[in-house]
């Protein structure tokens, strides 16, 4: 569900959380973090809002209200709620903190980070993308077809792709935030592709999906090049679970053994 009013192209889903003004609050600030909402623009009235979200107008006041709180909106009496002029470099300082503490301590967080920034990453490219942009991201790709016998090769177009993708959103606000992403997400894609090539077939198909994601974006279908790019980082997540779950089962094992060593 869109809003359309005064130009908006917001996104949004109805919301079943218990804080209900945060989702609100996040989601206008991500929109205007990826550029569908621009300085001086009003947004739609509480009445209009509350629909588009399905929550009451009391949650899209307390949200209105840390908008302003936080500096992002202007509230004027009498006239409605309008985007405000951000020192862009504050918000990518603020947010980019958030990136690095999350990498550094959960590495699921991480990756809902990178789904959220990355996905919309994608649908945007798929809108915005120049051929330069594309003939890079399809660079990346060749790359990685000719890597199979090349782990450090293959983890360089692999990151590569990501960040092209990115690049080729041309929303300068995402892109900053992708370059405090690219350094810090290696881990995680070394441990999936170690995870994923250790069975048959699967370089092929790991290949394939971002393909797909190429094609989404090269045929200008932003809402497919969304879905796969959140379906390829949730299989990740997945797999990172997997990962997990072995290494602690190895680990028990050798405690095991140990411990009946030792008696």
């Amino acid at each position: 569900m869109s809003i359309n009013e005064n130009g908006l192209g917001l996104v949004v889903e109805p919301i079943k959380t218990q804080k209900i003004y945060q989702v609100v609050f996040e989601s206008i600030r991500d929109s205007i973090i990826n550029g569908e909402l621009k300085a001086g623009q009003k947004l739609p009235p509480e009445r209009v809002l509350a629909k588009r979200f399905q929550v009451s107008r009391t949650s899209i006041r307390e949200a209105l209200m840390a908008l302003e709180i936080s500096g992002i909106i202007e509230i004027k009496s009498s006239e409605g709620s309008f985007i405000r002029q951000i020192e862009t470099k504050t918000l990518i300082n603020d947010l980019s903190a958030a990136i690095i503490k999350a990498e550094d301590s959960m590495v699921y967080e991480m990756l809902e980070v990178r789904r959220l920034i990355e996905s919309e990453c994608a649908a945007l490219a798929a809108v915005r993308a120049s051929s330069f942009n594309l003939a890079r991201i399809r660079q990346h790709l060749d790359d990685m077809a000719k890597s199979e016998f090349d782990e450090e090769s293959g983890l360089s177009a692999d990151v590569n792709f990501h960040y092209s993708v990115a690049q080729a959103a041309n929303s300068p606000i995402l892109f900053d935030l992708m370059k405090v992403l690219v350094n810090r997400m290696k881990g995680t894609i070394r441990a999936t592709r170690c995870y994923r090539f250790s069975q048959p077939n699967r370089f092929e198909e790991t290949l394939n999906e971002h393909k797909d994601i190429y094609i989404a974006i090269s045929s200008n279908n932003p809402d497919r090049a969304r879905s796969l790019m959140t379906k390829h980082l949730i299989d990740i997540r997945e797999e990172i679970a997997i990962i997990s779950l072995v290494r602690n089962k190895l680990t028990f094992i050798t405690d095991e053994k140990q411990s009946q060593a030792d008696l």
